[in-house]
């Protein structure tokens, strides 16, 4: 992997400190101290293949009031709100905003093209994005793969108008997400003075209910501030080898939306992923947790490798278990094509348990593991597989890749 020039510390409390090193071996690494994690127990949304046979379920006063009492009740009801309380309050939900905008910024994607006519057209496209780090020589930027999937100039929009050239690094097309660099010496010092890097928080304290700000372009439409609640934190979704937890919305939102979540402290508590939306939410704004980002975002801002064993599935618990009768691990719901796991002989409806010595019996148990590893290492996968006589334990030999 590519070492970066300096590290960027970002702890809870969302202090950032920006360290200069004495040699050029230093990395971006996002940390996120005292948090503990998410213990809510979730099953991913995606069914695993049907195997033959077996089905997994779902886990599991009377008196009548006085004159005296309707006094005190009407006494204490609350007066609606006047016109001018609305304005403060919306004041404040701007004053919040003001600090977490300084880290957005807008990215376009241009390329050049020609028609079937043979005449020279420019086509554009667009996503918000936010400063995840700042080397002391470079800004490194969060933002939507496709909007800098080949194309032939990035350009990159601050807070205070100012636009620059960007540079992709690299990407992670199970998330849709890429992370772009800025050279420092392309900004004014007026404009280094007015942006910050985001301050990253913890979505394991966002609940539902709780108020939320949708900034960037929930909506399409960059340079929003929008305002609502979150009502579902435990839906999971499973991409290959992983899984993401999802923030749900009531904040209208469409297909090309992008951008970052913000709790009232101003901190990031997830990226803004509509491709990720479930059929019934497509109109409302969807992030992924910041949380389950934190270790991509290294890799992707130290330009590393993305090791991958790919698979996709769900994690089986011991209570599912008991329900069902699998055993404990991860199912897995398919196998990727031209993957390591396909390769050594992995196949659908298999229940992976241990990676080495290793058990692993949760998708991000497996990451973690897959992490550790490096391009073409091998490694030892056992798994459970249905036999006629019942589940048998199989191990494979697997070589390691990179995307």
């Amino acid at each position: 992997a590519v070492a970066l020039a300096a590290a960027l510390l970002i702890s809870m409390n969302g202090s950032v400190l920006a360290s200069q090193a004495e040699t050029s071996s230093e990395e971006v690494v996002l940390t996120e101290e005292g948090t503990e994690p998410a213990s809510e127990e979730t099953i991913s949304e995606e069914i695993p293949e049907e195997v033959p046979g077996e089905e997994i379920p779902e886990e599991e006063s009377g008196d009548a009031p006085t004159d005296e009492n309707e006094a005190t009740d009407t006494e204490t009801q609350k007066e609606p709100l006047t016109l001018q309380e609305y304005s403060d309050l919306y004041q404040q939900i701007s004053e919040a905003a003001s600090e977490p905008k300084s880290s957005v910024v807008v990215v376009q994607g241009f390329t050049n093209d020609v028609d079937w006519m043979n005449n020279s057209f420019e086509d554009e496209k667009q996503a918000s994005g936010f400063l995840v780090a700042d080397t002391g020589k470079e800004y490194y930027v969060l933002t939507e793969y496709r909007v800098v999937d080949t194309v032939d100039r990035i350009l990159v929009t601050f807070c205070d108008g100012n636009t620059v050239d960007g540079h992709f690094l690299k990407q992670d097309e199970a998330t849709g997400l890429a992370v772009i660099k800025i050279s420092r010496n392309d900004l004014s010092k007026e404009t280094r003075d007015v942006i910050a890097v985001g301050e990253l928080g913890s979505a394991s304290s966002v609940n539902q209910g709780d108020l939320v700000l949708a900034l960037g372009s929930p909506s399409g439409y960059p340079d929003s501030v929008v305002c609502g609640r979150v009502t579902s934190t435990t839906n999971v979704k499973s991409t290959v080898d992983s899984e993401y937890h999802l923030l749900t919305t009531d904040i209208m939102g469409n297909s090309e939306g992008s951008g970052v979540l913000v709790n009232l402290d101003g901190k990031i508590v997830g990226v803004i992923a509509q491709s990720f939306s479930g059929e019934a939410d497509t109109g409302v704004v969807t992030a992924l947790s910041i949380s389950d980002l934190r270790k991509l975002i290294e890799q992707l801002s130290n330009n590393e490798d993305l090791i991958y064993l790919g698979v996709r599935g769900q994690d089986i618990s011991s209570s599912l278990s008991q329900k069902t009768g699998i055993p404990t691990g991860i199912y897995v719901n398919s196998v990727e094509e031209d993957s390591p796991a396909m390769n050594a002989g992995i196949q659908n409806g298999d229940v992976i348990v241990k990676v080495g010595n290793e058990s692993v019996e949760t998708l991000s148990r497996l990451r973690t593991r897959l992490d550790q590893s490096k391009k073409d290492q091998k490694i030892k996968v056992t798994a459970m597989r249905k036999g006629a006589e019942g589940y048998v334990e199989i191990v494979f030999d697997v070589t390691l890749d990179a995307l």
